[in-house]
């Protein structure tokens, strides 16, 4: 009998402990979140100084999650308008600070020191999904903020399973530096002031040159330009297509609709071909992929 009774408290125990790893998640801090809970937003991790970073907050419920949590402001890094609206009605102050898959620009930079200089309390730091551009503006708000090293702050990277494809982010992280004490700061808003849809369009216009350097090369580094690599700029032009189609006025043409959707199917198929090394596929999807843009910029933009 005490043979069972011992088997029976251990198979519980390893019960307890299985389900209780599948409901929080461990933090850098030693702080844990939950994960797999409805009312919060999705992919969250707590870092060192009351920083938070995750997913986009939906409606009214994580916006109370979040408040009850005590945070008080609210970061997107996103290229979307903010739900401004909701967030205020929780009590929380909204901060506009976009950047793209590329890296950390300066200002978005500047704009982070400022946010950890002056923000009251806890600070949640989002993008859409939680995974890359979120982590990395955060971490670099840790660096601004003195709770953390350049080191440190690659390893949030890690644990939010920040892809190395987005070579631009671990690579600001790895080396931004604080401005001075009295460096010019930006301001900061609830609403940056620019068009999602079309600054999503320049970035992949920007990447998208790139890749045809690439392309001219073999499909390699250009000797001119060595840093760019063919997959990692593919992936630039696939989620700048995803962003440009999500930042799409829902009643935009259906004819430029279905070309942006066209497109971004056509730039999927193109990075997954680069990344098995099937060139003369990837020769095939740019150039579908050029078609596929110059027939919308002439129906649509010129």
């Amino acid at each position: 009998m005490k043979r069972i009774s011992l088997l029976s408290m251990v198979l519980c125990i390893a019960t307890f402990c299985f389900l209780t790893s599948r409901s929080v998640a461990e933090t850098p801090n030693g702080e844990r979140v939950p994960r797999g809970d409805a009312d919060r937003p999705e992919n969250m991790l707590a870092l060192p100084g009351d920083i938070y970073c995750g997913a986009q907050p939906e409606g009214d419920t994580h916006f109370q999650t979040l408040a009850a949590m005590g945070v008080c402001t609210v970061v997107s890094v996103d290229g979307a308008v903010p739900d401004v609206a909701t967030a205020e009605a929780n009590g929380l102050r909204y901060v506009h600070i976009p950047i793209g898959y590329d890296g950390v620009d300066h200002e978005a930079g500047l704009a982070l020191t400022r946010l950890v200089r002056e923000a009251d309390g806890p600070i949640y730091v989002h993008c859409h999904h939680g995974h890359h551009r979120g982590p990395a503006a955060a971490a670099v708000a840790c660096i601004a903020g003195g709770f953390a090293d350049n080191e440190a702050a690659t390893k949030i990277l890690q644990r939010a399973g920040t892809s190395e494809s987005y070579a631009g982010l671990w690579r600001d992280v790895a080396a931004y530096v604080p401005p001075a004490e009295d460096a010019k700061l930006p301001e900061l808003v609830s609403v940056a002031p620019v068009k999602s849809f079309v600054t999503a369009m320049a970035n992949t216009g920007l990447a998208m040159e790139r890749l045809l350097l690439c392309r001219a090369a073999g499909w390699k580094a250009p000797e001119d330009h060595p840093d760019l690599d063919p997959v990692q700029i593919a992936l630039l032009v696939r989620e700048g297509m995803q962003e440009s189609t999500r930042h799409l006025d829902a009643d935009a043409d259906e004819e430029l609709q279905r070309l942006m959707e066209s497109s971004r199917a056509i730039a999927i198929r193109l990075h997954e071909s680069l990344k098995v090394n099937r060139l003369a596929d990837a020769d095939v999807m740019i150039g579908e992929l050029q078609t596929s843009c110059k027939q919308c910029h002439r129906d649509y933009r010129n």
